[in-house]
């Protein structure tokens, strides 16, 4: 899984400086969530309605519970790998308990394709992810403008044009 974190930042840092980031951030609780997918969606990210797309997903670990969170993250990763309009596709972690998703697609039938197919169904799996969520993940839609595609984490790639 990776390295143990000794960052004084992220054994410290409060959920809530990511509402400084995303206002709307106001989790519901699993009680409040009761009998839906746990995917809380925020924003229509259909501004315009022709375009590439992304989901931003912040999904919060219960204390003790991160690693629960990070091997999610690699099941979702493989599931993502078999999507062939999903990408870039990123894990990231902000904080000791905070996890983050960003994922881009070519246009609204990629990003729903991602949805149904085997990364987003592995947020069907309610029990377990109830079980090392601290409450059902906020999802922000988004419109993406522009981007800058020529580097990968520093490398120069050669974009696929279709």
């Amino acid at each position: 899984m990776g390295e143990p974190l000794d960052d004084p930042f992220l054994d410290s840092t409060p959920v809530s400086e990511l509402s400084a980031v995303f206002p709307t951030l106001k989790p519901k609780t699993w009680e409040e969530n009761k009998g839906a997918i746990p995917v809380e969606v925020t924003g229509a990210g259909d501004v315009d309605g022709t375009g590439a797309k992304a989901f931003f997903l912040h999904l919060e670990a219960k204390p003790g519970k991160e690693d629960a969170v990070q091997a999610f993250l690699w099941d979702i990763h493989k599931g993502v790998d078999e999507e062939p309009l999903t990408g870039p596709w990123f894990a990231l972690r902000y904080s000791k308990t905070s996890f983050l998703i960003f994922e881009t697609f070519p246009d609204h039938s990629g990003r729903r394709a991602h949805a149904a197919g085997p990364g987003g169904a592995q947020f069907m799996r309610l029990a377990e992810i109830e079980d090392f969520l601290a409450y059902p993940t906020q999802t922000y839609k988004f419109d993406v403008l522009h981007g800058k595609f020529g580097v990968m984490m520093g490398q120069p790639i050669t974009p696929v044009v279709t």
